[in-house]
């Protein structure tokens, strides 16, 4: 008896932490906050136009004396982690989130709701690419400078290795 008096608070502290939706595309799911009571509210919307499948995650704290961050923490990286199952070079990039808003009671517990998309992963860049790249820079104004390219093939040559990633 004493066990289930110990384990009980332990099994319900554990998991009350939070819910989790699958991730499903935008296209074929509604939001997890059409027809709440506490509709929240938009908290970031993407200023430019993001191509690709668009995906769905939701997350929401049982109490509510969980804070926003820790549930919008831990929905990004199981985004991120979707999006490296489907490919290991992709990251999820977030298009828009909408978020509950306080007060934190009735049921209205903080809540996310992110739709983001799958995007391929920028090269990183190294000094030694950066290095390379104002050697190449160096050794063509050289060129320049001694008469073998002309002030249009050197500007042309400039633009491809600024260019570069």
């Amino acid at each position: 008896m004493k066990k289930a008096l110990i384990f009980t608070p332990i099994f319900l502290l554990l998991s009350a932490c939070s819910s989790m939706s699958p991730i499903q595309k935008e296209s074929e799911s509604s939001s997890y906050f059409d027809g709440a009571i506490y509709e929240g509210k938009d908290f970031y919307i993407s200023d430019e136009e993001i191509q690709g499948e668009r995906y769905r995650i939701f997350h929401q704290a049982s109490t509510g004396f969980s804070g926003t961050s820790g549930i919008r923490r831990s929905a990004t990286k199981r985004a991120n982690g979707y999006c490296r199952k489907i490919d290991r070079n992709k990251k999820m990039l977030t298009v828009s989130e909408h978020t509950a808003a306080p007060p934190y009671i009735l049921g209205n517990f903080p809540r996310i709701e992110i739709i983001f998309v799958c995007v391929d992963k920028e090269p990183i860049q190294t000094a030694a690419t950066v290095t390379d790249k104002y050697d190449r820079l160096t050794k063509i104004k050289a060129l320049l400078d001694s008469g073998a390219l002309t002030q249009a093939e050197f500007e042309t040559e400039k633009k491809k290795i600024l260019a570069e990633k």
